[in-house]
């Protein structure tokens, strides 16, 4: 499993704060968590995100972390 990098979260979630990166790097996310989040984000909405995402999983959490956050425009949740 390859460990997530900064500039991973970068390319999948634009223009999100760097607060936000730091809270999500420390979940220690690899990449294939990092883009199943992204496919949740974009391809559903909140509602249905959270329930596809079991509540312990780091995909879960991160999706937590975008939708708290409110950091994601329209642009970002397009496939």
């Amino acid at each position: 499993m390859n460990s997530a990098t900064h500039n991973d979260v970068i390319r999948l979630f634009a223009d999100i704060q760097d607060h936000t990166i730091v809270e999500i790097m420390g979940l220690g996310p690899s990449l294939d968590e990092l883009e199943a989040a992204a496919l949740l984000l974009g391809n559903q909405d909140e509602v249905l995100a959270d329930a596809r995402a079991p509540a312990a999983t780091v995909v879960s959490r991160i999706v937590d972390i975008l939708t708290r956050e409110g950091q994601l425009t329209e642009q970002d949740r397009e496939p």
